[in-house]
């Protein structure tokens, strides 16, 4: 599958001179965490049911929440990771999150992860979402493979990456994750960039 470029409406990127890389398509602003985001990603990670498939437990509280809103506002370190708010572009309300991490520049990689608020899935934002991102990614990063390690029961999140291209590689990857006192074994798809 070729990736379709078209979604990202603008951009202001240089990651060079620290200019942290804001993302426009025809629904979303995706942009740097602010404090008034908090609500919004807690709606996401706060809630149990929606990271029950993430390396991580459910944020327990709003300052919980609000404490990663502050370490997401400061993580824009392009040779490593990014995360952006995903924002309706005409409120400019947080619905969700999308980033990559574990980049290595000299093997042109990366990791993908998102989230999406129940009240706005199944009308494409996150695909949306994670198209542009991955544009950036290949465009601006020069990214060849991309990969999604999705816990084997995320069918929407499976869904999500094969209608973007994405390939089934393995696993499950034997307790790759571990989340409390108890682990994962997640899938690895990948994105193999032209």
């Amino acid at each position: 599958m070729m990736l379709d470029y078209t979604p990202v409406l603008a951009m202001q990127i240089s990651c060079a001179t620290g200019i942290f890389p804001k993302i426009l398509t025809e629904r979303l602003r995706l942009r740097r965490f602010e404090p008034k985001d908090d609500a919004g990603l807690h709606a996401c990670i706060g809630d149990a049911n929606l990271v029950r498939y993430w390396d991580f437990s459910a944020c327990k509280n709003i300052q919980e929440t609000r404490s990663w809103v502050r370490v997401l506002a400061k993580t824009a370190t392009p040779e490593e990771s990014v995360a952006w708010a995903v924002a309706e572009k005409d409120t400019d309300n947080c619905i969700g999150m999308v980033n990559y991490h574990h980049r290595e520049p000299l093997n042109r990689r990366l990791e993908i992860g998102y989230i999406l608020r129940y009240e706005w899935h199944g009308q494409g934002l996150m695909s949306e979402a994670v198209q542009a991102v991955m544009s950036h990614c290949i465009g601006k990063l020069n990214t060849r493979r991309i990969a999604a390690v999705i816990h084997p029961d995320n069918v929407p999140s499976i869904r999500l990456v094969t209608r973007l291209g994405f390939s089934f590689e393995g696993g499950p990857l034997r307790d790759y994750w571990r989340v409390g006192n108890n682990y994962m074994s997640p899938m690895l798809y990948s994105f193999i960039a032209n």
